[in-house]
Order: structure tokens, then C-alpha cells, then sequence
């Protein structure tokens, strides 16, 4: 029999890594073999721009056989051109390699809920029209079926012009699917395009890998309440980590889904002006920081997820009791309420208390309970207090309570060259704004380079660089024993500890003698 509240609730599939697998390696490989190596780093690193983004957004195949044979010829170094031969049709099939097919089982599973539970499919993806046909002639006919059997509609990018995570494309789906269905539920394996569909008021459960969305969508259509925390969550710390896994206990006893909930912007930059924000982290970090803990161990509960407020000054005006009735009980369905032993939420109100909530919740027929606080080392672990360990620079501390190293991520950029003068060439990073910055200071760290994931050893230096009478702070970061240029590439640089402050030096000469000093600590 068909469920009246899932014929009214549309699963909105993303088509690569979530229904069908992908192999880079297989791809590169058959690229190599037909002559065309030389677009391989497409593929490699994600690349959707030039040659493969035009036929996302409709490109012709023509086109794009021609251009991958112009960008894959080449002069050797005798002067000899070397034109590619590769065929249209090996070019096709070289790049069909990098799917591998839809497991059957997953297709087992759409049309058990589209027939068994009544719910509306559809695939929305950026994918072309090589990898389309591909698909269609291969990947939909398990038990002797087509696609039209798994979908009810499909939302492709090389028909749409354009691409995830466009707003454009939400709202298309939604103005289509708007007189059908009441819920769309948002199936990606980015975090990207999940919160655009959360932006466009889509609900959305990101799923990196494509193998948890099928123990995890069954149990929020049959209307399975959700265990919820409510935080900021900067540096998602060690604290922030015993709440969740608190929460995921919870959840699991009660049959509920783990979700934290947490806001599109901070509460204080919204309600004043002047705010200057020094975060622990940026919202790509502590979403990915989040949505990881949510995520359950072996056989160990349901996979939860992150749910985006939008906050805003009516939001914040927002009582206390109303925000649980009608954002927590009758939006998110959550029937559980975890609360950090400091929390308050909606407006600020001195007589609320942890026990004016849990009266608010018997009423609502939301469960609160308060979390323990966490303790490292005998220090209260908070946001607050880390923030004041990475001020002062006592980044051994600041690790201690994030269970994990402080970092700064940015594009490497050109600077003034001096450190390459005296011998220690630096990569110089742009840190996104509102990041904290720690002491001015010389840091032992560790740098991953992008497209790289070997992990190397780093001195970074924050400062003005007095030395040379520098103004504006910056992140120049010396990896030992690296040869190579990382102009343009995204770096991250994790500081493990401070070596000392930043000092002036009489001559860049003095500088050097010390850095050398720096260095021989670090390796030994």
C-alpha cells in the first residue's frame, strides 16, 4: 500500500558517486591509451571548467572531441608536432570509462520507494550527454527495465544550461514539482550543492560516497522524528564531539535521526553592525567537521546530518517557546532536544532556564535533556577558550581541546620574495576572512598541498615581518624539503606549535642564521 505522506515527497538523486560509481584511474588510463593523456588532469582534479563544463551545460559532443584532440596534441621537444588521431568514438568511450554502472540493489531500493511507498523520483545532475546516453543504454535496465521504471522525472545539467550549485536549478525543480509534492529530499554527494538546496529550501542529506543514503532515507519518510543540538559549532572541539556523540546515543535508542542545527551566519554578525568575526572555523570547515560526526560507526545508528538555520534579526525576536513549536516541532519533526549545559536559544530571555525548556518541551511532546560539559587537562573546553590559547599562540593547548590541528587553508599567492633571497622560499596563503589569527610568531606546522596528500613538514611565519618593515600581516609558510611551484594551488597549513615570537632581525643575513636554527628544531 502506498503512504499518503510519501506520495507527497519527491527523492531528488544526484547522478555520479550517489547512484553511479566512479573510477578516475579507469578514465585517465583509457584517455592515455587513445593518445589524449594530456586532458587526464581534468579528470584527476575535478576540473569542471573549459573543455568538460561545456558539454555540462549542452556543449555539443562534436565540439568537445574536437577540442580534447586539440588539447592533447603536442610539439616534442625536436620541434615535431604531434597531432592526436584518437577517433570520436574512442574519445566517447574513453571518457564513458569513468563510470562503472548503478549497483543493482540501489535500483532495488528506488523502486521499492516509488512503488512500495508512493514517493515521486527524480535525478537532478551535472552530467552530460556522452555519460547520459551511456547510462541509459547500460545502467537502468537491471530486471529487465528503463529508466522511466526507476524516474519519474530527470533534471539534467547539458539540458538545463547550467549547473549545481546554481540557484537557478532548485528553483526550476521546485516551480515543476511545487503542485505534486509538499517535501523534496535532496540526495548529493557535495556539500556545496547541499547547501544550496537548504538555501532554496530544499532539505538535503549529503552523502560523500554514495552508501549512506539507503539506510538513512527509509527511516525519515516513515516520519521518524530527529534528535537535535543547537550550537554555533566553531571548531566543532572535542566538546562539541562528546555532545554529538551524546546525541547519536540518544538517537539510536529512541529510533530517531541525529541532526545538529545550526545557523547560515552568526547570530552576533546579523544583530551588530561592528561585529569583526575571528572564527575557528569557516562554514565549508565546520559543516564538513560536523557532518562527519553525525556520521555513525559500523552498524552503529542511523547516519544524521547538519540543518542550516537562517538567521535573521526576526528569527533572533523569535520567544523561545515559539521557536520550539514552530521551527523544532513542526518544520524539523524533532522530537528530542539536547541541550549544552550553557545554551540558550530564542530571544533572550534572563528567567528562561535549562528547566522553563524542558516545561516548554513536556507541553510540545519534545524530550530536553542537557548535555555534560567536557573537561581537558582541567580546562572547561569551549570556543571561547580556544580562541584565547590561538591568540596567545599556545597551539599545543588549542589542539589538545579541537582533538585535531588549528588550520588556515587559502590559495597560494605571490609576496615579496625575501625569504627566497636567503635561501628559505616561502608559499604564501591569503587565509579567508573572519578566520582567527594566532600570535605573530614562528610555527612548526604540517602543509597539504592540493591534488597532493602526502602530508610535509612546514615553518610558517605569521607576522608583519618586521625585518623588513612590513605592515600587513601575513602566512608564509617554508615547506622543507619541497621542490616544486605551488603558485595558484590551494595549500593547508596545520600548526602543530609555536617556536617563538616573531622578532626584527639587524640584516636578513641574522634572519636566516635563525631560521636555519628554527629549522635544525624542527628536524630533529
Amino acid at each position: 500500500m502506498k503512504s499518503k505522506d510519501c506520495s507527497e515527497t519527491l527523492l531528488l538523486f544526484d547522478f555520479g558517486t550517489v547512484l553511479t560509481g566512479l573510477s578516475k584511474q579507469r578514465c585517465i588510463d583509457a584517455l592515455r591509451k587513445i593518445g589524449c593523456g594530456k586532458i587526464a588532469y581534468y579528470v584527476d582534479e575535478c576540473r569542471q571548467e573549459d573543455l568538460f563544463h561545456e558539454l555540462e551545460i549542452g556543449g555539443s559532443v562534436e565540439a568537445f572531441c574536437n577540442e580534447a584532440r586539440r588539447q592533447s596534441a603536442y610539439t616534442d621537444e625536436t620541434g615535431v608536432f604531434h597531432p592526436c588521431a584518437a577517433t570520436n568514438d574512442q574519445i566517447i568511450w574513453a571518457w564513458n570509462e569513468l563510470l562503472t554502472g548503478i549497483p543493482v540493489e540501489k535500483l532495488r531500493m528506488i523502486r521499492h520507494l516509488r512503488d512500495d511507498l508512493g514517493c515521486r523520483t527524480a535525478i537532478l545532475s551535472n552530467t552530460n550527454k556522452i555519460h547520459w546516453d551511456k547510462a541509459l543504454a547500460d545502467y537502468f535496465t537491471a530486471d529487465g527495465l528503463r529508466m522511466e521504471d526507476y524516474f519519474d522525472e530527470v533534471y539534467l545539467s547539458f539540458v538545463m544550461g547550467k549547473v549545481k550549485p546554481d540557484d537557478d536549478i532548485y528553483q526550476e525543480v521546485k516551480r515543476k514539482e511545487g503542485e505534486r509534492v509538499k517535501k523534496i529530499i535532496f540526495i548529493d554527494d557535495s556539500e556545496k550543492n547541499c547547501r544550496a538546496a537548504e538555501r532554496n529550501g530544499i532539505q538535503a542529506f549529503h552523502d560523500a560516497k554514495g552508501d549512506k543514503w539507503q539506510a538513512a532515507i527509509e527511516p525519515l519518510l516513515r516520519g521518524n522524528g530527529k534528535a537535535a543540538v543547537i550550537g554555533n559549532f566553531d571548531g566543532v572541539h572535542k566538546g562539541h564531539l562528546s555532545v554529538i556523540r551524546h546525541l547519536r546515543g540518544l538517537a539510536a535508542e529512541r529510533h530517531l535521526v541525529p541532526v545538529a542545527l545550526t545557523f547560515d551566519r552568526h547570530p552576533r554578525a546579523v544583530l551588530k553592525a561592528d561585529f569583526r568575526p575571528e572564527f575557528l572555523t569557516t562554514q565549508d570547515e565546520r559543516l564538513s567537521l560536523l557532518r562527519s560526526a553525525l556520521q555513525p560507526d559500523e552498524d552503529d545508528g542511523i547516519a544524521g546530518d547538519v540543518h542550516l538555520l537562517h538567521f535573521t534579526k526576526e528569527f533572533a525576536a523569535m520567544p523561545a517557546r515559539r521557536f520550539m513549536e514552530e521551527v523544532l516541532r513542526d518544520q524539523l519533526n524533532v522530537r528530542l532536544l539536547l541541550i549544552g549545559y550553557d545554551n540558550h536559544f530564542g530571544r533572550y530571555n534572563p528567567d528562561e532556564t535549562f528547566e522553563t525548556y524542558r516545561q516548554y518541551g513536556m507541553e510540545l511532546d519534545i524530550e530536553v535533556l542537557m548535555a555534560v560539559p567536557l573537561d581537558v587537562d582541567n580546562v572547561r573546553v569551549s570556543s571561547s577558550c580556544i580562541r584565547e590559547m590561538v591568540r596567545q599562540g599556545r597551539m599545543e593547548e588549542a589542539n589538545a581541546c579541537l582533538g585535531y590541528m588549528y588550520s588556515m587553508t587559502g590559495p597560494v599567492v605571490h609576496g615579496y620574495e625575501e625569504g627566497r633571497k636567503i635561501g628559505f622560499p616561502t608559499a604564501n596563503i591569503l587565509p579567508p576572512d573572519g578566520k582567527l589569527m594566532p600570535l605573530d610568531g614562528v610555527y612548526e606546522s604540517e602543509v597539504v598541498i592540493e591534488g597532493d596528500r602526502k602530508v610535509r613538514k612546514g615553518m610558517t611565519n605569521i607576522g608583519t615581518r618586521p625585518t623588513y618593515n612590513g605592515g600587513n600581516v601575513t602566512v608564509e609558510t617554508h615547506i622543507l624539503g619541497f621542490i616544486g611551484n605551488v603558485y595558484g594551488k590551494t595549500i593547508t597549513v596545520r600548526l602543530k606549535r609555536m617556536i617563538r615570537p616573531e622578532m626584527q632581525f639587524d640584516s636578513p643575513e641574522a634572519l636566516r642564521e635563525q631560521i636555519e636554527k628554527d629549522k635544525d628544531g624542527i628536524l630533529l
